[in-house]
Protein backbone atom coordinates (compact mmCIF):
# COMPACT_ATOMS: atom_id res chain seq x y z
CA UNK A 1 0.00 0.00 0.00
CA UNK A 2 2.73 2.68 0.71
CA UNK A 3 4.97 1.46 -2.29
CA UNK A 4 2.78 3.37 -3.77
CA UNK A 5 3.90 6.71 -1.99
CA UNK A 6 7.52 5.98 -2.94
CA UNK A 7 7.39 4.96 -6.35
CA UNK A 8 11.09 5.88 -7.18
CA UNK A 9 12.12 3.31 -4.57
CA UNK A 10 9.95 0.31 -5.95
CA UNK A 11 10.77 1.26 -9.36
CA UNK A 12 14.37 0.90 -8.62
CA UNK A 13 16.64 -2.03 -10.67
CA UNK A 14 17.85 -2.64 -6.97
CA UNK A 15 14.56 -3.48 -5.41
CA UNK A 16 14.13 -7.26 -4.20
CA UNK A 17 10.67 -9.27 -3.13
CA UNK A 18 13.19 -10.50 -0.17
CA UNK A 19 15.35 -7.89 1.80
CA UNK A 20 13.70 -4.76 0.29
CA UNK A 21 9.79 -6.19 1.07
CA UNK A 22 10.55 -7.22 4.34
CA UNK A 23 12.28 -3.63 5.41
CA UNK A 24 9.79 -1.39 3.76
CA UNK A 25 6.58 -3.04 3.77
CA UNK A 26 6.63 -5.47 6.40
CA UNK A 27 8.76 -3.63 8.99
CA UNK A 28 6.72 -0.32 7.65
CA UNK A 29 9.68 1.08 6.00
CA UNK A 30 7.28 3.23 3.92
CA UNK A 31 5.16 3.85 6.59
CA UNK A 32 8.13 5.63 8.41
CA UNK A 33 8.84 7.46 6.00
CA UNK A 34 5.69 8.69 5.17
CA UNK A 35 4.20 9.77 9.10
CA UNK A 36 7.80 11.34 9.17
CA UNK A 37 7.08 13.52 5.65
CA UNK A 38 3.77 14.34 7.24
CA UNK A 39 5.28 15.51 10.57
CA UNK A 40 8.27 17.51 9.00
CA UNK A 41 6.11 18.89 6.24
CA UNK A 42 3.35 20.03 8.79
CA UNK A 43 6.07 21.56 11.59
CA UNK A 44 8.13 23.62 8.97
CA UNK A 45 4.54 24.77 8.00
CA UNK A 46 3.38 25.61 11.31
CA UNK A 47 6.89 27.21 12.37
CA UNK A 48 7.35 29.26 9.68
CA UNK A 49 3.50 30.48 9.53
CA UNK A 50 3.59 30.98 13.69
CA UNK A 51 6.93 32.31 13.70
CA UNK A 52 7.25 34.59 10.83
CA UNK A 53 3.65 35.67 10.37
CA UNK A 54 1.75 35.73 13.11
CA UNK A 55 2.61 38.92 14.84
CA UNK A 56 2.77 42.59 13.99
CA UNK A 57 6.46 42.69 14.07
CA UNK A 58 7.03 39.88 11.95
CA UNK A 59 5.86 42.04 8.35
CA UNK A 60 9.50 42.24 7.12
CA UNK A 61 10.13 38.05 7.75
CA UNK A 62 6.50 37.22 6.06
CA UNK A 63 7.86 37.10 2.39
CA UNK A 64 7.16 34.52 -0.69
CA UNK A 65 11.21 34.27 -0.41
CA UNK A 66 11.61 32.97 3.64
CA UNK A 67 8.48 30.67 2.71
CA UNK A 68 10.86 29.00 -0.15
CA UNK A 69 13.51 28.99 2.41
CA UNK A 70 11.30 27.09 4.75
CA UNK A 71 10.24 24.59 2.23
CA UNK A 72 14.11 23.95 1.32
CA UNK A 73 14.99 23.40 4.89
CA UNK A 74 11.82 20.85 5.42
CA UNK A 75 12.78 18.97 2.17
CA UNK A 76 16.33 18.73 3.68
CA UNK A 77 15.48 17.51 7.05
CA UNK A 78 13.02 15.03 5.62
CA UNK A 79 15.90 13.99 2.81
CA UNK A 80 17.82 13.66 6.03
CA UNK A 81 15.30 11.81 8.29
CA UNK A 82 14.92 9.34 5.70
CA UNK A 83 18.54 8.79 5.15
CA UNK A 84 19.89 8.64 8.90
CA UNK A 85 16.71 7.15 10.94
CA UNK A 86 14.92 4.90 8.32
CA UNK A 87 17.79 3.95 5.81
CA UNK A 88 20.24 3.88 8.48
CA UNK A 89 24.11 3.58 9.24
CA UNK A 90 26.03 0.70 9.04
CA UNK A 91 29.13 1.81 10.58
CA UNK A 92 27.41 2.49 14.04
CA UNK A 93 29.04 0.70 16.74
CA UNK A 94 25.80 0.87 19.60
CA UNK A 95 23.83 -1.39 18.10
CA UNK A 96 20.94 0.38 20.32
CA UNK A 97 21.34 3.52 18.40
CA UNK A 98 18.44 4.94 16.76
CA UNK A 99 21.17 4.90 13.55
CA UNK A 100 20.64 1.59 13.70
CA UNK A 101 17.57 0.39 15.68
CA UNK A 102 15.32 0.60 13.63
CA UNK A 103 17.18 0.44 9.88
CA UNK A 104 17.15 -1.27 7.06
CA UNK A 105 20.79 -2.53 7.97
CA UNK A 106 19.14 -3.93 10.87
CA UNK A 107 15.78 -5.18 9.46
CA UNK A 108 18.10 -7.20 6.72
CA UNK A 109 19.86 -8.85 9.74
CA UNK A 110 16.65 -10.03 11.62
CA UNK A 111 15.39 -11.06 7.97
CA UNK A 112 18.31 -13.18 6.96
CA UNK A 113 18.50 -14.87 10.90
CA UNK A 114 14.91 -15.32 10.62
CA UNK A 115 15.07 -17.09 7.02
CA UNK A 116 18.28 -18.90 8.25
CA UNK A 117 16.58 -20.51 10.69
CA UNK A 118 12.95 -21.60 8.10
CA UNK A 119 15.65 -22.97 5.36
CA UNK A 120 18.44 -24.23 7.51
CA UNK A 121 18.49 -27.80 5.63
CA UNK A 122 18.97 -25.47 2.18
CA UNK A 123 22.50 -24.69 2.41
CA UNK A 124 22.44 -22.77 -1.12
CA UNK A 125 19.27 -20.78 0.43
CA UNK A 126 21.20 -19.82 3.07
CA UNK A 127 24.73 -18.95 0.92
CA UNK A 128 22.07 -17.10 -1.82
CA UNK A 129 20.66 -14.66 1.19
CA UNK A 130 23.64 -14.16 2.49
CA UNK A 131 25.40 -12.87 -0.70
CA UNK A 132 22.58 -10.71 -1.37
CA UNK A 133 22.44 -8.95 2.44
CA UNK A 134 26.15 -7.64 2.04
CA UNK A 135 24.75 -6.93 -1.55
CA UNK A 136 23.09 -4.71 -0.11
CA UNK A 137 24.88 -3.35 2.39
CA UNK A 138 27.72 -2.73 0.72
CA UNK A 139 24.87 -0.55 -1.89
CA UNK A 140 23.80 1.33 0.94
CA UNK A 141 26.94 2.10 2.56
CA UNK A 142 28.35 3.41 -0.93
CA UNK A 143 25.07 5.30 -1.30
CA UNK A 144 23.72 3.05 -4.00
CA UNK A 145 20.84 0.45 -3.89
CA UNK A 146 17.86 1.93 -2.77
CA UNK A 147 18.74 4.88 -0.65
CA UNK A 148 18.85 8.38 -2.96
CA UNK A 149 15.68 7.12 -4.55
CA UNK A 150 13.70 6.96 -0.72
CA UNK A 151 15.55 9.98 0.64
CA UNK A 152 14.21 11.64 -2.53
CA UNK A 153 10.86 10.46 -2.24
CA UNK A 154 10.45 10.89 1.56
CA UNK A 155 11.48 14.67 0.63
CA UNK A 156 9.25 15.30 -2.08
CA UNK A 157 6.61 13.72 0.42
CA UNK A 158 7.75 16.56 3.32
CA UNK A 159 7.71 19.49 0.69
CA UNK A 160 4.09 18.03 -0.79
CA UNK A 161 2.78 18.38 3.74
CA UNK A 162 4.72 21.55 3.93
CA UNK A 163 2.76 23.19 1.19
CA UNK A 164 -0.64 21.41 2.28
CA UNK A 165 -0.48 22.77 5.85
CA UNK A 166 0.39 26.53 4.08
CA UNK A 167 -3.03 26.30 2.40
CA UNK A 168 -4.61 25.17 5.42
CA UNK A 169 -2.80 27.34 8.01
CA UNK A 170 -2.18 30.38 6.32
CA UNK A 171 -5.62 32.00 6.87
CA UNK A 172 -4.91 32.38 10.66
CA UNK A 173 -2.30 34.17 10.51
CA UNK A 174 -1.80 37.87 10.60
CA UNK A 175 0.99 38.35 7.83
CA UNK A 176 0.60 35.49 5.71
CA UNK A 177 -2.74 35.02 4.28
CA UNK A 178 -0.86 35.32 1.01
CA UNK A 179 1.84 33.48 1.29
CA UNK A 180 2.68 31.50 -1.13
CA UNK A 181 0.06 32.77 -2.71
CA UNK A 182 -3.50 34.54 -2.68
CA UNK A 183 -6.21 31.80 -2.93
CA UNK A 184 -6.86 29.20 -1.71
Amino acid sequence: MYSFFYFLVTSSDSWTQTYHENFFNVHGGFMWGLIGAIIIGALCALAFYFGCCNSKTSAKMATLTNWWISLAISALIGYFYADLFVIGASNVNDSQSVFRTHSFYNANEDFFIEQSRIHADSETMINDLNDQKVKISSDLDKGGDVRLPFDLSTAFWTIFFFTFTSFIVKRFTINGKNIPCKNP
